[in-house]
């Protein structure tokens, strides 16, 4: 059966439902857009890997996200049964938006509307980042991509280690950079990430991006 985690390969997940807020319909929401706002600016917006497409409008920004409304939901138990699922756009939408002359990085992708803080041959949005194997550079699994934040301080990876890291369990951010995450495969599903570079700093300087 399919799930919400799992998506037609032409669409690029922009957020994620994060539960009911308040008792008339409204929802949280967890925007991967780099502009919270620019996920209304795109058109209807698919449920999950489902053909079903919602219209949704911004209420107010809350901690971690924004409250939305979203059409056709009007009471707390339906905006709960929501909670989880991922809003996803036709990829072509955000490549024609890219390619605009005055589009600004919406999605978290650099002005020439292509990622290039980590080498690569393939084009991507930072949200293409979300659900890639995250590999040592011997080829070992050590995880996967959860998520791609922005707290002000520049983009960091949300990764979800198979191994607790030393001291800091198996929920780790890391700078999206080349100096730890050398390559990026997106064709092939995964990413280089260099976590004894990134640990050895953390034994230097103190968990920096520790949640």
């Amino acid at each position: 059966m399919a799930t919400p985690d799992h998506p037609p390969s032409q669409r690029i997940c922009l957020a994620a439902l994060a539960g009911a807020h308040g008792v008339r319909g409204a929802v949280r929401l967890k925007s991967f857009t780099d502009d919270p706002a620019a996920i209304t600016r795109y058109g209807p917006l698919y449920l999950g890997d489902s053909d079903r497409q919602i219209e949704l409008r911004l209420l107010s920004p809350v901690k971690g996200g924004w409250t939305a409304a979203i059409t056709g939901i009007h009471d707390r138990d339906a905006a709960q049964a929501l909670s989880g699922t991922r809003l996803y756009i036709d990829r072509a939408l955000l490549d024609a938006a890219a390619d605009e002359p005055d589009s600004s990085a919406d999605t978290n992708e650099s002005s020439d509307g292509e990622s290039s803080d980590s080498e690569s041959s393939d084009s991507y949005f930072l949200v293409d980042l979300i659900g890639l194997k995250a590999r040592a550079p011997d080829g070992r699994d050590l995880g996967m991509v959860r998520a791609v934040h922005d707290f002000g301080g520049g983009d960091l990876l949300d990764i979800s280690l198979h191994e607790a890291a030393p001291g800091l369990g198996k929920s780790i951010l890391i700078p999206f950079d080349r100096q730890f995450v050398p390559e990026v495969a997106l064709k092939a599903g995964y990413l280089v990430l260099d976590l004894a570079a990134w640990l050895a700093l953390q034994s230097d300087h103190g968990p920096e991006t520790d949640r």
